[in-house]
C-alpha cells in the first residue's frame, strides 16, 4: 500500500543538489539567488564545491528553469499542488 504525499508549491522554497561523486549537497533558495549567481547570471552552480567536478549540464540548466518560474507559481501557489506516492510502508 502506498501512502500518497501533497505539497504546495510554496513548501518547495528549497532545492537540493547532490553531487554523485562525493555526496556533497548543495542547498540553494528559489526565492532568492545568492550574490555570487546575480553577479555571473546563473542559479545553480556549475561544479560541486566539494569536489569540483562539473554536474551534468542538464541538472544546471533544469533547476535554474524551476527557480526562473518559481515566482510565477508562488502567485497561484494556493491553486497548485503536488502529489506523489511515498515508499509502500513495510
Amino acid at each position: 500500500m502506498h501512502d500518497k504525499t501533497m505539497v504546495s508549491i510554496s513548501d518547495l522554497r528549497y532545492v537540493c543538489i547532490k553531487c554523485p561523486q562525493c555526496q556533497t549537497r548543495v542547498i540553494l533558495d528559489m526565492q532568492k539567488k545568492s550574490a555570487k549567481a546575480q553577479q555571473h547570471g546563473f542559479f545553480a552552480p556549475k561544479q560541486c564545491p566539494g569536489c569540483l567536478i562539473d554536474y551534468d549540464s542538464s541538472i544546471r540548466k533544469s533547476v535554474d528553469e524551476l527557480q526562473e518560474s518559481y515566482p510565477r507559481l508562488l502567485e497561484i501557489a494556493e491553486s497548485v499542488s503536488f502529489f506523489g506516492e511515498s515508499e509502500p510502508k513495510t
